[in-house]
């Protein structure tokens, strides 16, 4: 049996909680190449996804995951040659990344994760991503008799959060930054990709058009074969925790949601392929 442990990164609202239930729910009632391993006597809990399921079954948006809150979650699973795989899934307040990145601190639970773990899944929500693209020609134009320094902003620019954090993660992981063929398989998630897709559909070149610097740092410390980036609707649209939306509760949650593969325009309805692929490369 293979044993699998990966490590998801995203911060608050970034998507981790729907994409879990509904990769739970896709595993258990549709499953594709991967599909949830019953009978070998395995006891699992797996109460924290039904109860994201349930709530997405009465058309309803899930409850964020508590910031103090880091558990694993065990996916019993069976790929497409039967092979038994025991994947170890994350589930922890997004707002403990931004955390890390402004103490400049790492604890010792996230050190060994970080050591511990083959795949890291990350999760980005282009959407809600800040950056200042004109920051520099307006410091340009500041007189330099002014006295006064420009105002830093309270919210860093996308592009610098995410390379600073990511080396620093690799640091603390012992993973070099020169050479490529050290690194572990990243699969970039761009989740809520339905508040974006009108604007881009291909998900590198989405990412690429809104953090031009994270992508060009992708691209030099990662080889193209251990990366992939997807656009992903865990839900399909919006949900609020009382939208009841009639589509989730006469359907169900597993006919919703979409992926887009890397390099790829057409949708499609199996949200497992992310996994599928970091899985193949572990």
């Amino acid at each position: 049996m293979k044993n699998s442990e990966l490590l998801l990164l995203g911060g608050p609202n970034s998507g981790k909680t729907h994409y879990a239930g509904q990769l739970f729910g896709r595993l258990k009632r549709r499953p594709g190449a991967l599909k949830i391993r019953t009978g070998d006597g395995a006891t699992v809990n797996l109460s924290a996804l039904e109860d994201v399921l349930i709530k997405l079954e009465d058309g309803n948006a899930a409850e964020h995951t508590s910031f103090d809150q880091y558990s694993e979650i065990l996916f019993p699973l069976v790929d497409g040659n039967n092979a038994a795989i025991d994947l170890y899934w994350p589930d922890y307040g997004g707002e403990q990344l931004p955390q890390i990145f402004k103490q400049r601190e790492i604890t010792a639970d996230w050190r060994k994760r970080l050591q511990g773990s083959e795949g890291w899944l990350l999760f980005i929500r282009l959407s809600g991503e800040k950056t200042y693209p004109d920051a520099l020609s307006k410091l340009a134009t500041i007189p330099t008799s002014t006295p006064e320094e420009p105002t830093r902003p309270d919210i860093w620019d996308a592009n610098v959060y995410w390379i600073e954090l990511l080396q620093m993660l690799c640091h603390v992981a012992g993973i070099s930054l020169i050479s490529k063929d050290e690194k572990p398989p990243l699969t970039v998630i761009l989740s809520c990709f339905d508040e974006i897709i009108e604007e881009e559909k291909i998900p590198s070149e989405a990412l690429k058009k809104k953090l031009p610097l994270f992508h060009s740092f992708l691209q030099t410390n990662w080889s193209e074969e251990m990366t992939s980036i997807w656009g992903v609707s865990s839900l399909g649209k919006a949900l609020t925790p009382e939208s009841s939306d009639d589509d989730f509760i006469d359907d169900g949650p597993e006919y919703q949601g979409w992926v887009i593969a890397p390099d790829q325009a057409e949708k499609s309805h199996d949200l497992t392929a992310p996994l599928s692929w970091i899985l193949e490369k572990i």
